[in-house]
């Protein structure tokens, strides 16, 4: 079956991205949870810092030469992620900010989700907004809220997330939108299975109520890479899955202890290395597509990283270290110290975590 890149009615769609959030009623308190597959045709991938003066600064992964940002968090531990919502006919082709250009705009300028939502609902009002023929799904974060809207150029909803979880695959979930989606019954259905999986696999049929929902159930959600018994249906992570990342908003210290949990390629193909979004000096291979090429030569050479207990096991060694760090810098801030020492320990374990996954990836 020959696939579209619009999606339009009676015509296969391409794979997009799902994204999907846990509020701290489901993480035992520690923090906000907001999680991003992105899915393109993008063939490098990149950490993307930005720092404009006067400004929030803010950490991103995304293609190299992206104007904007996908998925993001900024110093203020606000983090935003953006994805195309239903067909419809609110198109907008006429000029306007572009998605990636308004979600680097929110995290540049806003301190929390309520201020990124303001300036959303302000950008539809103005009809200064831009996505062609499909509307938008926005995540917006922070320590305590977390805001999810669905628009396109003529309609508009946002409402708060009160249910601990919430998790979009291209498809609007709000009454004031469903009536306007241009996709057939058969897109809704394949892109809502998405959505399904990645509930099952985090809750476990209601087993996640009694324990943490944690940023190890988030990566494993992202690796799914069929549906049981329906080859058909584009999983989770597909061909066109180039990137993950989750962002761990940390609840107590969301502008020191926050943690981006990146992938520099499809997830099926290397490990999350965990950021500290404090940190600013990386090395060149993760500010230019050189890690990120090695991935997606395993990628197409059809290699693993590591099988899949072996990287499970790694992740969680990588995991483990970095959360030692968390704990280790805020016992300093506790007690009034400079970010400074407490930045000590988060360097640490990000470098120790970096030459472990720089080395597996060349096959040291």
């Amino acid at each position: 079956m020959t696939t579209s890149p619009n999606g339009r009615s009676g015509e296969a769609q391409e794979h997009e991205c799902t994204s999907w959030l846990a509020m701290p009623n489901l993480t035992g308190g520690k923090y906000m949870l907001l999680h991003k597959n992105r899915d393109s045709k993008a063939k490098q991938i990149i950490l993307n810092l930005g720092a404009p003066k006067g400004k929030n600064s803010w950490i991103a992964v995304s293609s190299p030469g992206l104007k904007g940002v996908n998925v993001g968090v900024n110093t203020r531990g606000l983090a935003v992620a953006m994805n195309s919502g239903d067909l419809t006919d609110g198109k907008s082709y006429k000029p306007g900010l572009e998605t990636v250009l308004i979600a680097k705009n929110m995290l540049e300028n806003c301190a929390d989700a309520a201020e990124a939502e303001a300036y959303l609902h302000q950008l539809f009002e103005a009809k200064n907004y831009h996505h062609r023929e499909r509307g938008s799904i926005w995540f917006m974060a922070d320590a305590k809220h977390a805001i999810v809207a669905e628009n396109d150029l003529r309609r508009y909803a946002a409402h708060e997330v009160s249910g601990g979880f919430a998790v979009r695959a291209n498809v609007w979930h709000y009454p004031e939108m469903i009536p306007y989606t241009q996709r057939t019954q058969k897109q809704l259905i394949e892109n809502l299975w998405r959505e399904c999986c990645v509930r099952d696999t985090i809750f476990e049929t209601g087993a996640a109520y009694a324990e943490p929902v944690t940023v190890a159930k988030f990566a494993a959600a992202s690796r799914q890479d069929k549906i049981e018994g329906m080859a058909n249906v584009l999983p989770v992570c597909a061909r066109r899955t180039v990137c993950a990342v989750t962002i761990a908003i940390d609840c107590e210290y969301p502008e020191q202890l926050t943690t981006m949990y990146a992938t520099f390629g499809p997830p099926q193909f290397t490990a999350y290395l965990p950021i500290p979004t404090i940190r600013r000096n990386f090395a060149p291979e993760l500010l230019e597509p050189t890690f990120g090429d090695a991935i997606f030569a395993r990628r197409d050479a059809g290699r693993e990283l590591l099988p899949p207990d072996e990287l499970t096991a790694f992740e969680a060694e990588m995991n483990r270290r970095h959360a030692k760090a968390v704990e280790q810098a805020r016992a300093v801030l506790k007690k009034g110290g400079p970010i400074a020492r407490a930045k000590k320990f988060l360097d640490a374990a990000f470098e120790q975590n970096w030459e472990a996954l720089r080395d597996l990836s060349a096959g040291k």
